[in-house]
């Protein structure tokens, strides 16, 4: 008895396995077809647009945080630190090209997937 349960369990483990798996592409496809439009929108004002920030450190004369930003080819994620008499330090710089960058955003936050998607509808709405 105790191992059809545990078959049981196992099923159904699979099957939200699978759905998980699912809602996950699902979010990375919408992700990489908003930011396919939105990087045809800033070819046409050649200005890139900021998809998240996201505050690392900060303190009373300084901030490092990381912006992503997508321009007419890429999505490019920097991390430096500015503010205060601190001239602005590039720490990290990391560049992929849209199809890239949904799948690389998935797995490091979904929180920042959901900001990316966020800001690009509020931009999306105000250009409308």
């Amino acid at each position: 008895m105790a191992d059809n349960n545990n078959n049981y369990n196992n099923i159904q483990q699979l099957a939200v396995d699978e759905k998980q798996i699912t809602l996950d592409e699902w979010l990375i496809n919408l992700l990489r077809n908003k930011l396919q439009k939105m990087s045809i929108a800033v070819g046409k004002t050649g200005k890139p647009f900021v998809l998240y920030r996201n505050t690392i450190e900060e303190a009373s004369s300084f901030v490092e945080e990381e912006v992503s930003t997508v321009n007419e080819k890429y999505a490019i994620v920097q991390v430096f630190t500015h503010g205060g008499f601190i001239q602005p330090i590039f720490h990290q710089q990391y560049v992929f090209t849209i199809d890239e960058f949904p799948a690389w955003l998935m797995k490091r936050s979904r929180d920042l997937l959901s900001q990316c998607l966020e800001s690009i509808d509020e931009e999306m709405l105000f250009t409308s």
